[in-house]
């Protein structure tokens, strides 16, 4: 079988959970289905390095100016991805795979889509007028609706489709990402060690981690209104003064992320709080294994990758109890209500008292649930029922 997927979303260069998503699920399917034609395709006016995929995938790039060729797609739906391919390598895909919701015009190829949350409809104010314009640009109930099989990270994210789109429940199938970025490895040699840290930070990997404190609460993903940051900093604020422990916040700076820094100015624990920016893979996993405890209060995500991740390094971990959150990591994190920050600084002060462990069962757990093989394999069997189907 021939799948075409749409890599798009990797050309926005974002270390985001959505990109992660894509590469991880790609290369997990061309694992398990390797006789099956992987046409991976995109349009950049930039030259692109696309993530390595291996050899036998074959890749079409288009390379019209972004904007042009978008408006003209918003317009008059022209020109169709499938058509494009079949004149360019002579293959047309039996089914395309969209790893993040985008307009896609076809002739008549299905397509299966991946739904990672509703944010944009139900917290708009957490988007600017740029990025909200860009979501109806891009028309996302209509694409959803017009699917011949749509993918949703959580339960959660479902029912968002089907109460706010009025999509049929048949035709979304849940299919959890997978978690994974190496820190678990270090997790039973953390356990047989019985240290409390692994890394000397004093000759971290790069000077991003030089000069870090020893003790410190861990906040890590994209710096944005939604993920409650500020909310973070006052909780901290409330119990710094009771506490050895400073704060870490670590991630790169999306929509108003200039909020984060006046919160940090104006607080009386300002000196125990860091900034470290972006960071890399590596340096993500030693950060989780560092930290003594990891905090993301976010006000809604549709899987929210980073409070699972944090566990699997061993790090307890504070969440929201809403959206997804409370269905992907309840059972594994303690959970507060986002909009309460006296409840949140109690929280943190409880935790950091009276440091709960995290057990290698739940580690496992984690790893069995959310599992890239797995999520790859479910995927696979959504995609192989679309490609009988037609378009509608």
């Amino acid at each position: 079988m021939i799948i075409g997927v749409d890599v798009r979303s990797l050309m926005e260069g974002r270390h985001s959970g959505v990109e992660e998503y894509a590469i991880k699920i790609i290369r997990a399917m061309m694992k398990q289905a390797p006789n099956n034609e992987w046409v991976l395709f995109y349009n950049s006016w930039r030259n692109i390095m696309l993530p390595d995929f291996g050899s036998a995938v074959k890749v079409v790039a288009f390379c019209y100016p972004n904007k042009i060729f978008n408006l003209w797609q918003y317009v008059i739906n022209q020109p169709r991805w499938d058509k494009m391919i079949q004149r360019k390598i002579g293959l047309k895909p039996a089914v395309i795979f969209v790893p993040n919701a985008r307009l896609i015009p076809l002739v008549d190829t299905p397509y299966v889509v991946t739904a990672h949350d509703l944010s944009y409809e139900m917290f708009p104010e957490f988007y600017s007028w740029r990025r909200r314009l860009w979501h109806k640009l891009m028309r996302p109930r209509q694409l959803l609706k017009s699917a011949v099989q749509v993918i949703a990270v959580s339960q959660a994210t479902k029912d968002d489709l089907v109460r706010l789109y009025d999509i049929k429940p048949e035709k979304v199938t849940v299919v959890y990402s997978g978690i994974g970025n190496g820190a678990e490895k270090s997790f039973s040699e953390k356990m047989a060690s019985q240290i409390e840290k692994l890394i000397d930070r004093r000759s971290g990997i790069n000077n991003n981690l030089d000069g870090l404190p020893d003790r410190f609460i861990l906040y890590l993903g994209t710096l944005e209104p939604r993920k409650n940051i500020v909310s973070i900093i006052e909780a901290f604020t409330a119990i710094a003064p009771d506490v050895p422990h400073h704060l870490v916040i670590a991630g790169e700076s999306g929509w108003l992320g200039g909020n984060i820094k006046r919160a940090v100015s104006k607080s009386m624990a300002r000196q125990k709080i860091h900034q470290i920016g972006q960071v890399t893979e590596a340096e993500k996993e030693r950060l989780y294994q560092a930290a003594e405890l990891f905090i993301y209060p976010s006000f809604y995500e549709g899987f929210g990758f980073p409070p699972l991740e944090a566990l699997l390094a061993g790090t307890p971990v504070i969440t929201s109890n809403n959206s997804s959150l409370p269905e992907v990591a309840g059972d594994f994190a303690t959970m507060v209500n986002p909009y309460d920050v006296a409840e949140l600084a109690q929280v943190m002060g409880e935790q950091l008292r009276d440091r709960p462990k995290v057990t290698t069962a739940t580690i496992e757990k984690i790893k069995q649930k959310f599992s890239w093989d797995r999520a790859a394999r479910q995927t696979l069997e959504v995609l192989e029922q679309a490609a009988g189907k037609k378009l509608r």
